[in-house]
């Protein structure tokens, strides 16, 4: 009896073991590059970092373009973040009239949303979602979060330009629209030089920013 019992632990013991050693296999970029085939997604290799993924789509409901970023981190981490442009350009933080307020609005957002919003180093504000590794990451997962990273940056495009648009010109004593003070050369697409832009790297739709934060 206590012999089987004992045959019992040890083969217990294996199967664990080897269960185990399944749900910590890494996710791979072909795996999710064959996720991204299957959703139908265009994609291309981020040119600066082998572990992400760039996916740009132009048929959406409010933003011009989607921009998505899919990266594979040490962390055992797949971090999933999206900019939406609108009139050509990324939503800065720069061209904000009244940042105190869409701060605000993006703190309420975060609190009940799916995704958090996020400024990145250069001001850009984004959408993002992490799932967490260690259990492996199957397809269902990965599409549903994201179709709802792209959905949210979508639908949210219109409420972000409201915060863009400049105030009205002040009048002057006199009756007379004051002359706008011109704000320093604005950068191309809000800080894009610091972008990663690969020529000839991938078609020309794709711009590339360094993944960080």
């Amino acid at each position: 009896m206590q012999k089987r019992y004992l045959t019992f632990l040890c083969g217990f013991a294996v199967l664990a073991l080897a269960s185990s050693s399944l749900a910590q296999e890494p996710v791979t970029l072909k795996q999710l590059q064959g996720y991204l085939d299957k959703m139908a997604l265009k994609y291309v290799v981020h040119p600066k970092n082998d572990n992400a993924l760039v996916v740009t789509t132009a048929e959406n409901e409010a933003a011009e373009r989607l921009d998505l970023y899919i990266e594979i981190r040490k962390d055992q981490t797949v971090v999933l973040t999206a900019y939406a442009k609108s009139k050509g350009r990324y939503f800065n933080l720069a061209r904000v009239a009244e940042k105190e307020k869409l701060l605000q609005r993006l703190l309420e957002e975060n609190y009940a949303s799916f995704t958090t919003f996020y400024l990145d180093k250069q001001g850009d504000i984004g959408v993002r979602f992490t799932f967490t590794t260690e259990d492996g990451l199957g397809y269902e997962s990965f599409s549903s979060g994201v179709n709802e990273v792209l959905r949210i940056a979508d639908q949210f495009t219109p409420k972000l330009d409201e915060y863009m648009q400049k105030p009205a010109p002040a009048t002057a004593p006199d009756g007379k629209l004051e002359k706008p003070v011109k704000p320093d050369k604005e950068k191309k697409d809000n800080g894009d030089k610091h972008n990663e832009k690969i020529i000839n790297a991938a078609p020309a739709a794709y711009e590339f920013r360094v993944c960080v934060g």
